[in-house]
């Protein structure tokens, strides 16, 4: 499988806002939609090297003093490759005006509510969560308090996952692919909330038991601005569409892995559907499942 590294920079102006570029129609990858300023490392690049030069040809912008976040790997369902995003941030007095746009429609700060409206690419779900809930960007501009998700993975005998297509109605990543799942509530163990809202969801009541846990996200929702904590639990259910009933959302089904990889994804989805597919859970799951066991 390819793999690229990718340099990408996320400036935040005086109000906390995220300095973003709005890609054309002519972008190879991710066409019309909104993304952090950067691209490729080169050879023999170094990442903070990168960063500076897509900054300045995309932007004019130089002399501004990046701040490393370290690095994190996602699906690049565009150009159907693993990604390595090194993310790097800036505090910074510029406004738009001192902006200049190389590439793209438009390149402006945006609020980072407002990117629930806005068509946006798989490295700014990446990205976000890293920018705004780093201690320092709390320190200028505040935390929000975060909400609790308890969301679910299962696997079927055909190795399929079930996702549920979100309706144009839903308050978080509308029209976009998610696990099932929600707000965790008062009190509530974020294991119970897994299975609660799978019946809730699809009317199946998944046996104790069937769970396990998976992985603990955080993940930026522009709805409320917070980053938020979801609660990834994944199991083997003997289950078709046909056992499915959905309570919530345009569709809930069983999903081939390689179609579920390239959905378009919710924030949650981006982060963890891909990452569970490549995983060894998923592995074992799915030899599981068609092996009758279990």
């Amino acid at each position: 499988m390819s793999h690229r590294r990718i340099a990408g920079l996320a400036l935040v102006d005086a109000r906390g806002w995220l300095l973003l570029q709005e890609r054309d129609e002519h972008a190879p990858v991710d066409p019309e939609l909104w993304s952090l300023v950067g691209g490729g490392v080169e050879d023999g690049e170094s990442d903070e090297a990168a960063a500076v030069r897509e900054l300045e040809e995309e932007t004019g912008l130089t002399g501004v003093d990046l701040v490393a976040l370290g690095e994190t790997d996602f699906w690049c369902a565009g150009c159907a490759e693993q990604h390595t995003l090194v993310l790097f941030t800036a505090f910074t007095d510029l406004t738009d005006d001192d902006v200049e746009c190389h590439e793209g429609r438009r390149i402006v700060f945006v609020d980072p509510t407002a990117i629930a409206s806005l068509p946006w690419n798989r490295g700014l779900a990446v990205a976000l969560p890293h920018v705004l809930g780093h201690s320092s960007y709390g320190e200028r501009f505040g935390r929000p308090e975060p909400h609790g998700f308890g969301c679910a993975l299962l696997v079927n005998a055909a190795g399929d996952v079930l996702l549920q297509e979100r309706d144009e109605n839903a308050p978080i990543d509308p029209d976009r692919w998610g696990l099932t799942g929600g707000h965790l509530e008062p009190g509530e163990d974020p294991e119970d909330a897994a299975y609660r809202e799978v019946e809730e969801e699809t009317g199946v009541r998944v046996e104790r038991g069937t769970l396990e846990p998976f992985t603990v996200l955080e993940v930026f929702h522009p709805h409320y601005g917070s980053v938020d904590r979801v609660h990834v639990y994944v199991g083997r259910v003997a289950l078709t569409d046909v056992d499915i009933v959905c309570h919530e959302g345009r569709q809930i089904v069983f999903v081939p892995p390689d179609r579920a990889r390239d959905l378009d994804l919710t924030m949650t989805g981006v982060l963890c559907v891909p990452a569970f597919l490549d995983s060894d859970v998923y592995r074992r799951l799915a030899a599981t499942g068609r092996t009758g066991g279990g």
